[in-house]
C-alpha cells in the first residue's frame, strides 16, 4: 500500500469521507489527495531512515449560504485538531513493506483556494514522516 492510499484510508476511517488519491471530482463534498514534488530523508546510523512527504488535501464544500460556509469552516478546524491529536488520540496508520508512521503534521492552515457561487474549494498541507528500515 502507498503512503498515499495509507493516509487517505486513515483519513477516510477518522472522518468517514471518500477521498480520492490524485483527483478530485466536481460537486460538493468531494475529496482528493495529492502528493507533494517534496520529499526530506534523514539517515540513521543502523541503516533505516526517516522520510518526510507532503500531500496537498482539497475538500470541496457547498458554500450556498451562510451556515454552509460556517459548517465548513467547523469541520476544517475539527479535522485541523485531529491531524494535531493524530498518534495520541487517533491511532496511525499502518504500512507495511519495513515502514511505520512516526507523525501526521498539518504544515499549513485550511485556506479557500477557489470560490465559486455553489462550491469553495479548500487546500490543506499534510506531512507524514515515516521510517524504512532498508533490506539488506
Amino acid at each position: 500500500m502507498t503512503v498515499a492510499s495509507a493516509l487517505a484510508e486513515w483519513l477516510s476511517k477518522i472522518e468517514s469521507l471518500s477521498i480520492d488519491t490524485n483527483h478530485i471530482t466536481d460537486g460538493s463534498d468531494k475529496y482528493g489527495l495529492f502528493k507533494a514534488p517534496n520529499r526530506d530523508i534523514k539517515n540513521h546510523i543502523d541503516g533505516s531512515y526517516e522520510i518526510t512527504e507532503y500531500y496537498d488535501f482539497f475538500a470541496r464544500q457547498a458554500s450556498v449560504s451562510q451556515s454552509d460556509r460556517q459548517d465548513s469552516d467547523e469541520w476544517l478546524e475539527n479535522l485541523s485538531y485531529m491531524a494535531d491529536d493524530a498518534g495520541t488520540i487517533y491511532e496511525l496508520p499502518d504500512l507495511d513493506g519495513n515502514r511505520r508512521v512516526i507523525s501526521i503534521t498539518l504544515t499549513g492552515a485550511p485556506y479557500v483556494m477557489e470560490s465559486g457561487s455553489n462550491e469553495v474549494l479548500y487546500h490543506m498541507s499534510i506531512s507524514v514522516t515515516y521510517e524504512r528500515e532498508r533490506e539488506v
